[in-house]
């Protein structure tokens, strides 16, 4: 027994000596960020990845290692030294029911797209607006109004601006049924929620909706967590900004199968121009129910904004000096109020088909405000009594207050299925919208006492109209994947049926139009994706796409000197294709893209509205381009992206389209000096614009590039961040346009200088 004993002790140390420490690194392969939690086996020894993603196990080189994490791929492979292991996400057998035909999946869906993650997020937001954000990502372009991205800030992607990007906040479709404007001031702080933002470019994958020419964008927000989360976030910054946020993560307090978010925000800036103040003030509020076999959320989002307008530009001779460039004069002041109410439903009805259904409720109400001056009676339908000639009414001026109010409110309901065996994947679906808006201009405050003694100190209504839109959208997608085969077939269509009316009402000099149409668009796309080796992976696809005109393209309902044109309905055809592989300790991804447009509609500024804008159809115009990404780990504590496009968008003529950067770039830098704490450098470059259809040099906004710098410390409970941006405190021009008249004049809408943020967060 003792030889026994001594035997198997000289055993297990020998064993031991074969052994040693290995270590290494586990990584997301699409974003490059370190995976924190994973589970690793080699052989009767576990271990998990720490905030780094690292990893130290005790075995043998050659010895048989796997991982395992949610949301990702297993890996099982031989161990080696210091290796670097990229996890691919996927997709659980139990989650598929939340996977919607609108989110494209890497290596299977034949489409340009980017996944910013809610890590992302965390790095480069602090008070900004959404498009701000997502103006690093490849092929996207933003601006605001105030300069420093809070208040109204606009996005385009490949130079499409968003009323031609379908946009959803989990599922639920965010496009004005109307101008099919997107005004994300409306949703103050809502990627403080965000689980991750998908950005589709080109007519891509999504099956309802408004129609995406340029792209979509899939915003989702996260309700489970694992524990209870109570955090309370502080941050500052220049010209007078701040951000409060606190929220509750009920974790499991209310059991298994129930979580619970709440989240209330303000943020508040002065705005890096003068009379650019914006208030938001946010709420979420966010409930899951886990069945066996149905999940269940509830999602109540709110938000409230004021915020002061002014809508011209810096002028051409000001625009390089420090401080006439932050010259505004107040303008407009909009006030809006926007309740948006969502139930998704999850449900896997057998092995190989789930539910999914949608409904949602979206209510607004607000108004947006202007002092004018000598304005004329006739416009306003002032003379009551109707004592005065056209012409007389027309020299008949005051002074007044105006507000334009708009109350409206749509709901919907898109119930999808999805079958599913080893080679073929079907999703149908139908998409039922209805939408109503009520608008209405009112005066008041008048300069002539006339008036006063006619009209009164209340308010006065000088025009109505009633806007009503029924959206059907039925949809079907075919992916095909033959078994033992390299590639996979995709087939999509999309009907979408709408039945507008608009009902002016007959208020002194306005007509009284009763106006209706019906469009019927078929948008049909194929692609095909092929694997070319475990880690290549090729796409190509065709798309066309169709939109109906907006409704003040049909006619400024408005205003009492419009007559209604029928806008022809706009028409692409999209040819994409594109490349994505891993490349040693990284990833690569490129693709080109052939758009050709029809019926483009343009706008142009109504100097005399006063930044209201006036469409004009462009015909034919041509959009190409290309885009890349990549993203590598250099160490353990270093990583690196960068991405670009280039735009090429011209008239038939050979001009290029205004306001439309030639080239896009940006570089992202991440280190970790240890695991506490994390630095990141961001530079940015936009290319060349011209502002005008005529191309002027004199006009042109220059090419410009801004590095960002910031840092993140975690103590405890207590994270701080601080970021730096435009360090380097350039000048830059985001925006413009320009016109001929008695010589040349141009406006541009300025950039902020060098300015900081910090913030204090707090997690019991």
């Amino acid at each position: 027994m003792k030889k026994l004993c001594l035997l198997s002790v000289l055993f297990f140390i020998l064993l031991n000596a074969q052994s040693e420490e290995i270590s290494g690194i586990l990584v997301d392969n699409e974003s490059q960020t370190p995976l924190f939690g994973v589970n690793i086996i080699c052989g009767e020894i576990g271990t998990t990845s720490n905030a780094l993603g690292e990893f130290t196990i005790l075995a043998k080189v050659g010895d048989e290692i796997s991982f395992s994490f949610i949301g990702y791929q297993t890996i099982t492979t031989l161990l080696k030294p210091k290796m670097i292991v990229y996890m691919l996400p996927t997709v659980l057998e139990g989650d598929e029911i939340n996977v919607n035909a609108n989110r494209a999946i890497s290596g299977v869906t034949p489409v340009s797209f980017s996944n910013l993650t809610a890590k992302e997020i965390e790095t480069r937001y602090t008070s900004e607006d959404v498009p701000m954000v997502l103006s690093t990502e490849p092929g996207v372009w933003a601006y605001s109004e105030s300069g420093n991205g809070t208040g109204y800030s606009y996005l385009s992607i490949r130079g499409f601006d968003q009323s031609r990007i379908g946009v959803m906040i989990d599922g639920v479709p965010l496009n004005d049924n109307e101008s099919h404007q997107v005004y994300w001031v409306d949703h103050g702080d809502i990627l403080a929620d965000a689980k991750n933002v998908q950005i589709q470019r080109g007519v891509g994958n999504s099956l309802y909706g408004s129609s995406a020419f340029g792209g979509s964008i899939n915003l989702n927000t996260e309700i489970v967590s694992d524990n209870r989360q109570v955090d309370i976030s502080i941050g500052s910054g220049e010209w007078k900004t701040k951000r409060y946020r606190a929220r509750y993560r009920s974790g499991n307090d209310l059991g298994d199968n129930l979580n619970m978010t709440f989240r209330v925000s303000n943020i508040e800036s002065e705005g890096y121009r003068d009379y650019h103040n914006s208030k938001q003030n946010g709420m979420f509020f966010g409930l899951e129910h886990r069945g066996l076999k149905f999940r269940n959320q509830f999602r109540a989002l709110i938000g409230y904004e004021n915020s002061q307008l002014a809508w011209d530009g810096i002028y051409m001779e000001n625009i390089n000096d420090r401080t006439k460039r932050r010259d505004g004069y107040k303008a407009f002041t909009d006030d809006f109020l926007q309740q948006i109410y969502s139930i998704n439903t999850y449900g896997q009805l057998r092995k190989n088909i789930s539910f999914r259904n949608i409904a949602y409720l979206v209510i607004g109400k607000g108004y947006y405000e202007v002092e004018k001056s000598g304005q004329n009676y006739y416009s306003y339908n002032l003379d009551l009594n109707n004592e005065y000639t056209d012409l007389q009414e027309q020299n008949m001026l005051t002074d007044l207050l105006r507000r334009k109010w708009i109350k409206n409110n749509y709901y919907g309901v898109v119930p999808s299925l999805m079958w599913k065996d080893d080679q073929l994947r079907i999703d149908i679906g139908i998409e039922l919208r209805f939408y109503k808006g009520d608008h209405f201009g009112e005066v008041s405050n008048f300069s002539n006492s006339n008036l006063i003694s006619n009209v009164g100190d209340s308010w006065y209504k000088y025009y109505q109209y009633l806007g009503k839109k029924n959206s059907i959208t039925s949809f079907a997608r075919f992916l095909w994947h033959p078994q033992d085969q390299p590639f996979t077939l995709t087939v999509g269509f999309q009907n979408q049926k709408h039945n507008w009316d608009l009902n002016q009402k007959k208020i002194g000099h306005a007509v009284g139009h009763n106006l209706s149409a019906d469009w019927d668009f078929l948008n049909p796309r194929f692609g095909m994706i092929w694997e070319v080796s475990d880690s290549m992976h090729f796409f190509v696809n065709w798309g066309k796409s169709q939109k109906e005109p907006a409704d003040n393209q049909i006619i400024q309902a408005d205003d009492v000197w419009s007559e209604p044109v029928m806008a022809a309905a706009e028409v692409i055809n999209n040819l994409e294709w594109g490349m994505d592989f891993t490349l040693g300790k990284g990833h690569v991804r490129f693709n080109g893209y052939n758009i050709q447009y029809l019926n483009e509609q343009l706008k142009n500024i109504d100097v005399d509205q006063e930044g209201e804008y006036e469409y004009y159809s462009a015909d034919s115009t041509s959009h190409m381009g290309f885009e890349w990404e990549a993203g590598f780990t250099l160490s353990s504590k270093l990583n690196a992206a960068a991405n670009g496009a280039y735009v090429m968008n011209y008239f038939a003529d050979g001009k290029s389209l205004p306001n439309v950067p030639e080239t896009l770039f940006n570089v992202f830098i991440n280190y970790r000096p240890i695991n506490s704490s994390l630095i990141f450098i961001h530079w940015r470059r936009v290319g060349k614009m011209f502002i005008d259809n005529s191309n002027t040099e004199a006009g042109m906004i220059d090419s410009y590039g801004i590095w960002n710098i910031g840092a993140k410390y975690r103590w405890k409970g207590l994270d701080i961040m601080f970021k730096l941006n435009n360090i380097f405190d350039k000048l830059y021009s985001t925006y413009g346009y320009g016109y001929e008249y008695n010589g040349y004049h141009a406006y541009y809408w300025p950039g902020a200088t060098r300015n900081a943020f910090i913030s204090f967060s707090y997690s019991f």
